[in-house]
């Protein structure tokens, strides 16, 4: 091993002891329920209910501005694995939203519900410079609950880019995205109430950390009020949680751009237990940064052909693919895709391909009126084989034109919300495994 892979083990070491030490202590800091289990709503962005809903858009506009948002998404996580930068993926790139309520009295927010960050914020009065919303701003000097954190906390040193007042050593936060886009301003803690859609109970979780942003600008929605991390970070929602969830979130994910009108849904708790006939499981790795959820990839099986992720036995390679519920596309290697391709254009070659979409995103496509049946795929997870229908194979286009739903990239590989359509995905943060289980999300 030489000294530049010696140094870089010892950082991950020490890095992810760090993590484990601010994690223990959060814990602490957030009220343990014994356990808590509910249900509540995951709204896509092209929902009707949704803050992002343009009605001028038609169905083909809607799904190239995902594939797009996908390709943008992709190239913010490859920067942050490489520990180039601190920058983030814009909200605007994400797919989901989720309601909460912060503080008390609780103040509600609808904020981008996102598996790729881990910071929980919202816009907060005083505002010295903010982007527009319709909504109230949170008022923190309404809620009796809210208490700003010190330079000299443990939680602060969470933060990337941090720094501190001159006047009381409150610790402050800055986040960047990828369009520039920023929010700043002061890391608190403040009770967090999400309400269970089937029940109507609600569940309040006492000093749960998050930013309140005094200074927010970029590309962000009039009724979009906040970020709400479900990353595998330390001060994610999902982790802060922690004991009061067992450790458990999952959702079901209905199938994009066919019904957007019905909620998606997220459980926490016990309800989050992925179980019964046909479940598969895989374990998720620890990577770098700890915000991703790591799965090992191992190929696909396309029509009764297996092409194998790797030509050669992997050596210590663990955590090869983010599963990540903000990305619409699987992007994968161009070394690894082009033999993917090369298979389904064998089991379809009875079928001529037509020319790619408008703005090239996508490498294959057929005309869906000469297409009797789409070849049968199975993704090959470590101890989990995933069979995915159509739906999560192709995507149409417009009526002319469906496309495989996987596309090549450089750096990040990720395994994408469409191919988990219509899956109810379980993740055990305690267990470390992510549980699949074959589900019409529509009846949930």
């Amino acid at each position: 091993m030489n000294a530049n892979m010696l140094a870089n083990k010892h950082f991950l070491t020490n890095h992810l002891i760090i993590q484990l030490l601010c994690i223990l202590s959060l814990t602490m800091l957030v009220r343990s329920y014994k356990s808590v289990s509910f249900t509540t709503n995951l709204i896509h962005r092209d929902s009707p209910t949704s803050p992002f809903y343009d009605p001028s858009l038609t169905l083909s506009r809607r799904v190239v501005a995902a594939l797009n948002r996908s390709f943008d998404r992709a190239k913010v996580f490859s920067s942050m694995r490489s520990g180039v930068t601190n920058i983030f993926p814009n909200p605007q790139l994400a797919n989901y939203l989720m309601k909460i309520s912060v503080g008390t009295p609780p103040q509600d927010i609808i904020g981008v519900a996102d598996t790729g960050s881990d910071i929980i914020w919202t816009q907060c009065e005083p505002c010295s410079y903010c982007f527009n919303q319709t909504r109230p701003v949170y008022r923190p000097r309404i809620s009796s609950t809210y208490t700003t954190m010190t330079c000299g906390s443990t939680t602060c040193m969470l933060v990337p880019t941090r720094s501190c007042t001159t006047s009381d050593n409150t610790c402050l936060y800055l986040v960047m995205y990828g369009d520039l886009s920023y929010s700043s301003g002061e890391l608190a803690t403040e009770t967090v109430t999400l309400d269970s859609t089937v029940t109507g109970t609600s569940f309040a979780f006492t000093n749960v950390v998050f930013g309140c942003g005094h200074r927010n600008a970029g590309m962000f929605t009039d009724d979009q009020t906040g970020i709400i991390g479900l990353g595998g970070g330390p001060i994610s929602l999902v982790t802060q949680m922690g004991s009061s969830i067992n450790g458990k979130f999952s959702y079901c994910l209905v199938q994009m751009f066919s019904h957007v009108e019905r909620s998606s849904k997220m459980y926490f708790g016990e309800d989050a237990t992925v179980s019964g006939n046909g479940v598969v499981s895989t374990p998720m790795f620890p990577g770098n940064p700890g915000t991703f959820y790591y799965l090992n990839f191992e190929g696909i099986t396309v029509g009764g052909q297996r092409v194998d992720f790797y030509l050669t036995k992997p050596t210590l390679v663990e955590g090869n693919i983010i599963i990540d519920s903000g990305t619409s596309l699987t992007l994968l290697p161009a070394s690894f895709y082009n033999r993917f391709q090369l298979a389904v254009r064998r089991s379809m070659q009875d079928i001529r391909p037509v020319r790619s979409d408008l703005q090239n995103n996508l490498n294959l496509c057929y005309n869906p009126l000469e297409v009797m049946d789409l070849p049968v795929m199975v993704a090959h997870f470590r101890g989990a084989d995933l069979e995915l229908d159509p739906m999560n194979t192709f995507v149409r286009l417009s009526n002319d034109s469906i496309c495989l739903a996987f596309a090549p990239v450089e750096g990040v590989v990720i395994f994408g919300n469409l191919a988990q359509m219509n899956y109810l995905v379980g993740y055990d943060l305690y267990k470390k495994t992510v549980s699949f289980k074959r589900t019409d999300c529509v009846k949930l």
